[in-house]
């Protein structure tokens, strides 16, 4: 008849190495009367502690796990804080601050931020939108078609909040500020921003567009541009972007029944 092996396993543990990751200095002593107190036995040697794990201590898989229980009969509240010996401190990346200051000049300016998916589908990217397809980046697997592609540009998603919003009283000012994906797989930084109210006009957008590009130390000629989502007429483009008043056909597409102008601007 076999029984279960209930002989205590043998782990050695190096003092050294319980100091260097908890940042004390406990003397080989003091190491092994922590352990007993976590109801391990212990052999005592130069260095070294031969620490008798119990059959029942299955958790026990490397020292890592042994100096853990170090820490909690030491008390995690006598440890003291203290700085990191790093060679350097953190700071934000160049990018990211750059976008954390499109972030607040939008919110300055009255708009609400939103974050989508990246993943979307080309109806929404390009059909809804009124606008041609163009190479996208696919998922080779998606696991719905609703997001079966990588959204190009940010606009078709903040519609798309639009329509979810339909319900919610206006005005509606939000905003996005994150990557698309070309077809190529190069991922571009932008923001884009739409304003949904019964009086929204060029005007309007074109002075978020002026006023959000001065304040972030940007100035930029404006053109007039003709986009298949915009209405004719009122729409222009800059060295960033575009911007102007969403066509009947595209707020006939996503069911709403107010005026909306947007914006997209190239980041990076």
């Amino acid at each position: 008849m076999r029984r279960p092996d209930f002989e205590p396993r043998i782990v050695e543990l190096d003092v050294g190495y319980v100091n260097r990751l908890l940042g004390l200095e406990l003397s080989i002593g003091e190491v092994g009367s922590l352990l007993e107190r976590m109801r391990y036995g212990v052999s005592k040697g130069d260095s070294k502690l031969k620490v008798k794990v119990p059959a029942y201590r299955a958790d026990v898989l490397h020292p890592i796990d042994l100096v853990e229980d170090v820490a909690i009969a030491y008390g995690y509240m006598n440890f003291k804080p203290e700085v990191p010996r790093l060679h350097g401190l953190g700071k934000p990346e160049q990018f990211e601050a750059y976008c954390e200051d499109v972030r607040d000049v939008m919110v300055g300016l009255g708009f609400t931020e939103v974050m989508t998916l990246v993943l979307t589908n080309r109806r929404d990217l390009f059909g809804r939108m009124n606008a041609p397809e163009e190479g996208v980046a696919e998922a080779v697997k998606p696991v719905s078609t609703e997001q079966s592609v990588a959204r190009s540009w940010l606009l078709p998603s903040l519609m798309a909040v639009l329509e979810k919003n339909r319900s919610r009283e206006y005005p509606q000012r939000i905003f996005e500020v994150g990557d698309v994906v070309l077809g190529d797989g190069a991922a571009v930084g932008k923001a884009a921003g739409v304003i949904a109210h019964a009086r929204t006009s060029y005007s309007e957008v074109k002075a978020v567009v002026l006023g959000l590009l001065s304040s972030i130390g940007l100035e930029a000629g404006d053109e007039p541009y003709s986009h298949p989502s915009f209405i004719e007429g009122r729409c222009s483009r800059n060295r960033y972007g575009f911007y102007g008043e969403v066509s009947p056909e595209v707020l006939s597409n996503f069911g709403l029944e107010v005026p909306v102008t947007g914006f997209e601007l190239k980041l990076r």
